[in-house]
């Protein structure tokens, strides 16, 4: 390849006209020679034959002897048969991996990767590597990492103490509710009052006493005139 784009640049420096002094010639040269494979240097585990990982659509990479995931090392993983799920999911023959470690008790042979975060298998389902109780599946989900089943709401996979999965509802930003409790990122927003609380956008919410950021009340502020502030 080096060759071929030397006598390209060769062939330029004689035509009519000079279209390439013979200065910038050697310059090109000099880089031709110089720089590095594109492909050796933009991985950091290339061998010196020029071996790339095989990244297809997640952050697991694989080399000639070991799987990776985010540069590091996926122990008992098998170079050969593992494939990257997506996710965060991956597997080989034999075992599951969530972000690199083993998923303890998962199918390879059934597991798929569902989307957003949840993975099943023929007995279980799995959300973000955790596997869920019986009853909780994909068709659940809430949004803002909120879910829920017919017993329970889940944030982020967590269970949410205190509330009701038939009434709660996902408000935005975090935030969600019961007809008795307010919850922000599945944790209790103490003393505040469900049949009023809004959520107003960028981390603030407010009921008919207290205006709140990220689930915290803010001393002083008036729910009547609060305003949000200007994020420009």
């Amino acid at each position: 390849m080096k060759k071929l784009i030397l006598g390209l640049l060769s062939a330029l420096a004689l035509l009519p006209g000079g279209m390439l002094r013979s200065g910038d010639v050697r310059a090109a040269e000099t880089f031709a020679v110089q720089s590095p494979r594109r492909d050796h240097c933009a991985n950091p585990h290339a061998n010196c034959h020029g071996e790339r990982y095989e990244d297809r659509r997640g952050r697991y990479t694989k080399d000639s002897w070991s799987v990776y995931y985010r540069g590091r090392k996926v122990e008992g993983a098998s170079v050969s048969s593992f494939a990257d799920l997506g996710g965060g999911y991956g597997k080989d023959n034999w075992t599951v991996f969530y972000e690199g470690r083993k998923l303890e008790g998962a199918s390879a042979m059934s597991f798929e990767y569902k989307g957003r975060g949840y993975g099943k298998d023929n007995w279980n389902t799995y959300f973000r590597g955790e596997q869920l109780r019986p009853g909780q599946s994909p068709d659940g989900m809430l949004g803002g990492g909120y879910a829920k089943d017919s017993w329970s709401v889940y944030y982020r996979g967590r269970k949410v103490e205190g509330v009701s999965a038939s009434s709660f509802e996902y408000l935005g930003g975090g935030y969600g509710k019961d007809p008795w409790k307010v919850v922000y990122q599945g944790r209790e927003v103490p003393g505040a009052s469900s049949s009023s609380f809004e959520e107003l956008g960028w981390g603030y919410a407010r009921d008919a006493w207290k205006v709140y950021y990220c689930g915290e009340v803010i001393p002083g502020a008036s729910p009547a005139t609060f305003r949000i502030p200007d994020r420009r």
